[in-house]
């Protein structure tokens, strides 16, 4: 399903690595309670494009979406939100990432959040000089979600949503919806989660039936090889990426092509790993100094892993073609140019 000019440019810009470009934009996110909201943003080098609100999964926080600094101690950027910030930023887009308000299961919950970032987004446009930009929203699981059906209270010019779909029903209005019409919408789900695949075929379907622009990526297993870690994972040397890989084959974890044989939320890979004492010291944490701890929600082994099994885990393979579509709003254009 989707519009076909959308798929082909999707086939053929689906990208599994990042801008690495002399001017990419130096990470540091601003931590800040910003309308009750805890809240990190960051403004690209020069005049933004537009503005793009950033929703974590669940276990998960704003802080993720940026690697510790100065202006964010608490910050601990994990692996693929990380990549899809500097993505991001070097496209032109002004970012902003809020928590969700439940501590316990960092879940989103719309009927509590929704006003809450509806009035954390408008304070920071107002105060940024950024309220004539267009807005637009990107989630992953239970931020995708929530996502969907922010368009109730926020206009949005486009919305990505990673591996959630919700019931068509929930979508609300269509795009003649004079107020707040519903924005082009792309789904990226992944290849083992046929439930989400299905979801979100009827979403589309529904979508389109209301006029609205809508699509999706499928994202695919991923051979794992050395550089799968070492470009992905900040401070992973390469030496130590080799050796990370050769304990999953010796472990016997990966198939003859190189892809995983069990989901690695229930596989031994971390059992494997921490018999390895020498590459447990060097395989790099959430800060400089620290170790990956392995444990899920918090490992950037563990975050890179799930995106090779292609079940559930927010992804930036899609960086390009998920940035086109909230720079274009849905529309394929070829003759307009990221800032990349």
């Amino acid at each position: 399903a989707g519009h076909p000019s959308m798929l082909a440019f999707v086939s053929l810009t689906s990208w599994a690595g990042a801008w690495a470009t002399s001017e990419s934009v130096a990470l540091a996110g601003t931590l800040e309670t910003i309308g009750g909201a805890t809240a990190v943003y960051q403004l690209p080098a020069s005049k933004p494009y537009g503005v793009l609100f950033l929703a974590h999964g669940c276990n998960h926080r704003a802080t993720d979406f940026w690697p510790r600094s100065s202006t964010c101690a608490s910050c601990v950027g994990l692996p693929e939100e990380v990549r899809i910030t500097q993505d991001a930023l070097d496209a032109g887009l002004a970012l902003i990432a809020i928590s969700s308000s439940d501590e316990f299961s960092r879940c989103w919950h719309f009927d509590m959040d929704g006003p809450t970032v509806k009035g954390a987004l408008a304070q920071f446009v107002a105060s940024h000089g950024l309220a004539h930009l267009p807005l637009s929203a990107l989630g992953a699981s239970s931020g995708g979600a929530f996502v969907l059906q922010l368009p109730q209270l926020v206009k949005l010019h486009a919305v990505v949503s990673q591996i959630m779909a919700i019931p068509p029903a929930m979508l609300g209005g269509g795009a003649s919806r004079a107020d707040r019409p519903f924005p082009p919408t792309l789904f990226v789900h992944m290849k083992r989660d046929e439930h989400t695949a299905a979801m979100a075929k009827r979403c589309i379907r529904k979508l389109k039936a209301d006029g609205v622009t809508a699509s999706e990526i499928e994202h695919g297993p991923l051979r794992v090889q050395p550089r799968l870690f070492s470009e992905r994972i900040r401070g992973l040397d390469s030496a130590t990426a080799e050796r990370l890989h050769r304990v999953l084959l010796d472990a016997r974890l990966l198939d003859a092509d190189g892809f995983l044989l069990h989901d690695p939320r229930r596989s031994a890979w971390r059992e494997a790993v921490a018999a390895d004492a020498a590459l447990a010291r060097k395989l790099p944490g959430l800060a400089p100094g620290e170790l990956d701890t392995l444990q899920p929600d918090e490992s950037p082994v563990a975050e890179v892993l799930n995106v090779a099994w292609a079940m559930h885990e927010i992804m930036s393979d899609h960086n390009r073609a998920t940035l086109h579509w909230i720079l274009h709003a849905g529309q394929p254009k070829p003759e307009l140019e990221l800032r990349v």
